[in-house]
């Protein structure tokens, strides 16, 4: 008669793995698809019966065959004397700001058929008077790259007083301009540099050619913003602002849309890594 076998040692149940909550992300720089980057059904209909489908990589937002975009991207750049290593680093990527925005845009699957920037140079109207703003016209790249670089390589980062500086009133000046009216699609980008918080709007402080180009208070500023008549087109807006979380910057970043908010550190500079992620924050609101 054989023996019974020795029963198996029941099976220990595994121990329960640990939760581990995800780490904080930083802002995303994608953009919405909005309702103006879908082509129409009879542009869909063209397309797919003359075109591949996208290859891997390439964009949804790509512009439908013959549309053309027309990009304008406006920096409204702190020039006090805490942005030293800001500036040093806008002078040396200066030249390559073209080059390095196609690129991206075409590893992104777009394709930009004009690409305008111009420059907004701040600092503090309280402290620093009328030398608180300079303001270059569009420079259209490549064609205009030695005028855009000859502007950026004379700004020098002095004054501003104390903390905050007149950032605000870049902005609203930024918001001012004279954008683009050329092309199928458009994109109007507003990129803001700074360490140092905003100051309030305040009217009595700015030069008589800039008090009726800056709105009286924030309010009024977010209406300029907002405004689907105004200068900026409702959809193609932009504002990718690299500032602190702070008076001004938080404001804007909690209330208006169409905003990425990346906090920078006061006295930070800007690095190889902020820089890339200027050029790919830039290439995803196209």
């Amino acid at each position: 008669m054989s023996e019974n076998p020795t029963p198996a040692p029941a099976a220990t149940p595994p121990e329960p793995t640990p939760t581990v909550p995800p780490a904080s992300s930083p802002p995303s720089t994608e953009w919405p698809v909005l309702e103006e980057d879908a082509p129409s059904a009879a542009a869909a209909s063209s397309s797919s019966a003359s075109a591949a489908s996208p290859t891997a990589g390439q964009s949804s937002l790509s512009a439908p065959r013959g549309l053309k975009y027309a990009v304008d991207i406006v920096f409204c750049i702190d020039v006090t004397g805490s942005m030293t290593p800001i500036i040093d680093q806008v002078k040396a990527n200066a030249l390559r700001f073209y080059d390095d925005v196609q690129s991206n845009l075409t590893a992104k699957g777009k394709n930009v058929d004009q690409l305008r920037v111009r420059v907004i140079a701040f600092r503090d109207f309280a402290a620093d008077g009328a030398a608180a703003l300079d303001e270059s016209p569009f420079f259209t790249l490549p064609d205009d790259l030695a005028s855009f670089s000859e502007f950026v390589d004379g700004l020098v980062a002095e004054g501003g007083g104390d903390a905050p500086e007149s950032g605000l009133e870049a902005v609203a000046v930024a918001i001012d301009s004279p954008w683009t009216t050329t092309g199928d699609r458009r994109r109007q980008v507003i990129v803001v540099w700074t360490d140092q918080p905003a100051q309030p709007l305040n009217p009595s402080v700015l030069p008589a050619d800039l008090a009726s180009r800056v709105p009286p208070d924030f309010s009024a500023l977010t209406d300029a913003w907002e405004d689907e008549q105004g200068r900026m087109g409702s959809s193609s807006k932009r504002l990718i602002l690299f500032a602190p979380d702070g008076p001004g910057w938080s404001d804007i970043s909690g209330v208006w849309e169409n905003v990425v908010h990346h906090p920078s550190q006061a006295g930070g500079g800007l690095s190889e890594v902020d820089y890339g992620t200027i050029i790919d924050s830039i290439g995803n609101s196209v």
